[in-house]
């Protein structure tokens, strides 16, 4: 089954390259190392090319994710997303109005049991699998408790084929850095 809703997230690592991101056909961009410091401009420079900024949180220097830094990030920094791997900041981070993606990493089979018993209750927007290798061969149990909230793949999306078996899988869209597949839509 392919997704309908179906997108590539550019993930940024690396500011040399958020120009290639912002001159792709993606709706969104995944800043994935930045700094406090810094995030201000890139949110505006982000939304002047008429993208939203979604951010790792667990991932910005110099940021704490207790209330008061999600409240920061949405209203003084504009951002429009968090992917994080805390379940607390996916909680705290409901009143911000920011879409909110909680990260899953799947090690073995007690992890994927782990996640799935924890994400019955989810109440975010949905959850980024990682890495895509092993989130194709459980993806389909991940739909069947998470119903229709966003499901994305990511890590180790090198290749036109692994993404493409992502797609083919009935994910809605892959997170990637790699700057060849930012315009796969």
């Amino acid at each position: 089954m392919t997704s309908i809703r179906w997108r590539v997230i550019p993930s940024v690592r690396d500011l040399r390259h958020l120009d290639d991101a912002l001159s792709s056909s993606a709706a969104d961009v995944l800043l994935s190392n930045v700094h406090i410091g810094n995030l201000a401009a890139l949110s505006a420079r982000i939304h002047d090319d008429g993208k939203r900024v979604l951010v790792q949180s667990d991932l910005v220097g110099g940021f704490r994710s207790d209330t008061e830094g999600l409240r920061l990030l949405r209203h003084e920094f504009k951002i429009d997303g968090i992917f994080t791997s805390s379940h607390q900041t996916v909680a705290l981070a409901k009143r911000t109005g920011m879409r909110r993606y909680f990260r899953v990493t799947l090690m073995d089979s007690r992890s994927v049991c782990t996640a799935l018993d924890a994400l019955k209750k989810f109440s975010g927007d949905g959850v980024e699998l990682l890495p895509a290798p092993v989130a194709l061969e459980v993806v389909d149990e991940f739909r069947s408790v998470l119903g229709d909230k966003e499901i994305l793949a990511g890590g180790f999306i090198r290749t036109q084929d692994r993404l493409e078996s992502v797609r083919a899988a009935g994910f809605d869209g892959a997170t990637t850095s790699n700057r060849s597949m930012w315009s796969e839509t």
